[in-house]
């Protein structure tokens, strides 16, 4: 299957500004039902970072106790750090792929680094879209249909 990311790239994504609070990050990602990934965009568009569950489950410091997963800081607590971190400060460096990249790429990055999706972005590194592998698997379900 020779396809090129741009053939299954999606402009529905998660925006997100440098300044934005962590609270309206996790608005904004939860509202998405069909992403796991919040990109970070400077103001002229281009892709500054990402930010996973990952990040934000750092961000409120949560701990494993055994076999049992919970914040180690609860309540009031909880809402001070959404609401005095920004997306900047939980942000990972960005892991992007451009439009004339093979879908490979893309399923590469996606496989090592744990992501359902990957921003994809231009010379500029303006965001241009995502790609993801609900795409993915579609394209490959009618590529081998009978």
């Amino acid at each position: 299957m020779e396809k090129s990311v741009k053939d299954l790239v999606t402009s529905k994504f998660v925006k997100v500004a440098e300044e934005d609070q962590l609270s309206q990050v996790v608005v904004k990602t939860a509202k998405d039902k069909k992403t796991m990934l919040a990109c970070v965009l400077d103001k002229e568009g281009k892709l500054k970072g990402i930010i996973t569950p990952k990040e934000l489950l750092r961000a409120v410091e949560i701990r494993e106790f055994g076999t049992i997963r919970r914040p180690f800081f609860e309540g009031p607590e909880i809402l001070h750090i959404l609401s005095s971190k920004y997306a900047k400060d939980i942000m990972s460096p960005p892991v992007s792929v451009k439009p004339e990249d093979n879908v490979d790429k893309a399923i590469d990055i996606m496989l090592d680094k744990g992501f359902y999706e990957v921003p994809v972005v231009d010379e500029q590194e303006r965001i241009l879209g995502v790609i993801n592998y609900f795409s993915i698997i579609t394209s490959s379900v009618e590529y081998f249909k009978p």
